[in-house]
This record gives C-alpha cells, sequence and structure tokens, in this order.
C-alpha cells in the first residue's frame, strides 16, 4: 500500500509514471538490503544480550574477577555502550594490566568516548605487543577515531595496515577511499573502491549480508565525488 501511495506521489510530482516506477523500485531495493542486513544480526544481538545478563550476575557475585568484568566489558562495547563497559575494562586492566586484549578493550572505549589521551596509547601498546591482535581491529578503531575527527592524514596508515591483512574488507576500503579523497588522493580512492566493488561481489552469500550497507556506501562515495 505504501509503495503504491508512494507510486502515485512520485507520479504526480515527476508527471513521468516510468521515472516514478524506477525510483520505487530503487527505494524498495535499498530497504530491503538495510533490513534483510540488520535481520540476519538479531540472533548474534541476543546471544549477546544473554551473555551481558550473565556476566553481570557473575561480576555482581564476585566484583574482583577481572576475566568476568573484561568480557562483560567487551561485550557491552560491542554492543555500542562504552560508557557502560569503561567501569569494568578499567577494573579488568586494575587488576590484570599484562593481559594484552584488556588493554586494547580499554583503549577502544575510551577513544570512543572522546578520551584520545587516555586511550590511544593503550590501543598502541596492546599493538606494539602483539602486531596481530584482534587480526587488525586495532588500526580499525584507531582510523575510525581519526576520520570522526576530521584528521585523515592520521587514519592513513592506519588504514593501510588494515588492508594490509583484510584486503578483500568492504569498510576497510571504504574507510581509506574516504581517507584518500580528504587527503586529495582520487586517483588511490577510486582504486579503493574499485577494491570494495571487487570484494563485495565475490564475496560468500553470508559476507555480502554483512557489509551490505558498506557497499552501498561505497556506491554513495562514488557518486558524490565526481571522478570518482
Amino acid at each position: 500500500m505504501r509503495s503504491l501511495f508512494l507510486f502515485g506521489l512520485l507520479t504526480w510530482l515527476t508527471g513521468n509514471p516510468i521515472l516514478a516506477l524506477v525510483i520505487v523500485a530503487l527505494i524498495s531495493a535499498a530497504g530491503y538490503g538495510y533490513l534483510s542486513a540488520r535481520i540476519f544480526q538479531v540472533p548474534r544481538a541476543v546471544n549477546r544480550w544473554l551473555a551481558i545478563r550473565e556476566l553481570e550476575r557473575a561480576v555482581k557475585v564476585n566484583p574482583h574477577d577481572a576475566n568476568a568484568r573484561a568480557d562483560l566489558g567487551w561485550l557491552l562495547l560491542e554492543s555500542g555502550q562504552p560508557a557502560r563497559a569503561l567501569p569494568h575494562l578499567e577494573a579488568a586492566y586494575a587488576r590484570a594490566p599484562e593481559v594484552v586484549e584488556t588493554s586494547y578493550y580499554l583503549g577502544a572505549a575510551r577513544l570512543r568516548l572522546g578520551d584520545e589521551g587516555g586511550g590511544r596509547p593503550l590501543v598502541e601498546e596492546a599493538l606494539a605487543r602483539d602486531p596481530r591482535i584482534g587480526y587488525g581491529e586495532p588500526h580499525l578503531r584507531l582510523a575510525d577515531y581519526y576520520l570522526d575527527h576530521g584528521r585523515a592524514a592520521e587514519a592513513l596508515p592506519h588504514l593501510e595496515r588494515f588492508i594490509a591483512m583484510h584486503a578483500s574488507s568492504v569498510e576497510g576500503q571504504y574507510k581509506l577511499a574516504r581517507a584518500r579523497v580528504a587527503t586529495g588522493q582520487m586517483d588511490r580512492a577510486r582504486s579503493a573502491l574499485d577494491e570494495a566493488a571487487r570484494a563485495y561481489s565475490g564475496a560468500p552469500r553470508f559476507k555480502r549480508r554483512e557489509e551490505r550497507l558498506w557497499r552501498l556506501r561505497v556506491a554513495w562515495l562514488r557518486w558524490t565525488r565526481p571522478g570518482q
């Protein structure tokens, strides 16, 4: 019903029913892509919520359990709750600073909260101790911080290191293209966008579902940047 209403409205606005039909089809395809990508993430989100509940109970019983607090902090951070994750990660780090993963997640949480001075050294420390920690994810998190704060030149080396480990990451190639556009490297940005499109086309179906939104962003960046 909504599609018919939209079709009628667009036909009235454009005076061209064929153009209106094309626009409705594009909007429907984009909506399906967004929705289907989100739907397939629901089971994972439910499992994560259950794990958080279980760990919260464990921490309440034994607040000195560094492993439980580190795991709880990581799951809260992954679910987009860095403020809730922070006290658990700080407590775990205070009890076991030698654990590389805890250093990284605490640094990542602080970065997400805008605390570069408290977060970046911890992420860099974790990378120095184990360059392959998180399969390159720390480089991506540092790059995210720099991109969000308009510091694309500082994001570039981290994105290049991430891509060296994950050349088929559509997210990584998209962010690399963004950083290159921001630093005036248009030809190299176009290469990253081309590589992102190839990686998406060659990925298995489940991976395409996970990276569908990044593929749409690749298309948008190419469309909004002349010469891309």
